[in-house]
């Protein structure tokens, strides 16, 4: 049931962090779809640590899993800084703008709280 509820948690926080992507696209100004640019950024930022982890099983610390792990955070960190760049440039408004950093914070804090599980969990860790 820890798995079950684990799973649901992370279900929820998702919902909601996509939620803030929909409203930051629908409610400053309409039909401006620009703050869906992260998605690329969520879907991304997690397959360097997959492909990393799954040629390297072992908790031991390798150049290929450093760099995966650079690579995840560049990923990361252009997620948060799309939407600034986009509002500075007036593509998008300021409101959208932070709407979008609240969905980046409420998806990746979902992700890292995924990764970070104990790795005695049946399906695993990401670390």
């Amino acid at each position: 049931t820890i798995l079950f509820c684990s799973l649901t948690i992370c279900a929820f926080l998702t919902c909601m962090g996509l939620t803030f992507l929909i409203l930051a696209c629908a409610v400053p100004t309409p039909k401006i779809f620009y703050p869906f640019f992260v998605l690329l950024f969520y879907a991304l930022s997690v397959i360097p640590v997959f492909l990393a982890k799954r040629s390297t099983p072992t908790n031991e610390t390798t150049p290929k899993s450093e760099f995966a792990l650079f690579l995840t955070s560049g990923m990361v960190i252009s997620a948060f800084a799309l939407p600034i760049v986009l509002a500075h440039a007036a593509v998008i408004t300021w409101t959208a703008c932070i709407l979008t950093i609240i969905s980046n914070i409420i998806n990746y804090g979902t992700m890292l709280g995924y990764a970070l599980r104990s790795a005695e969990e049946h399906y695993g860790s990401m670390f």
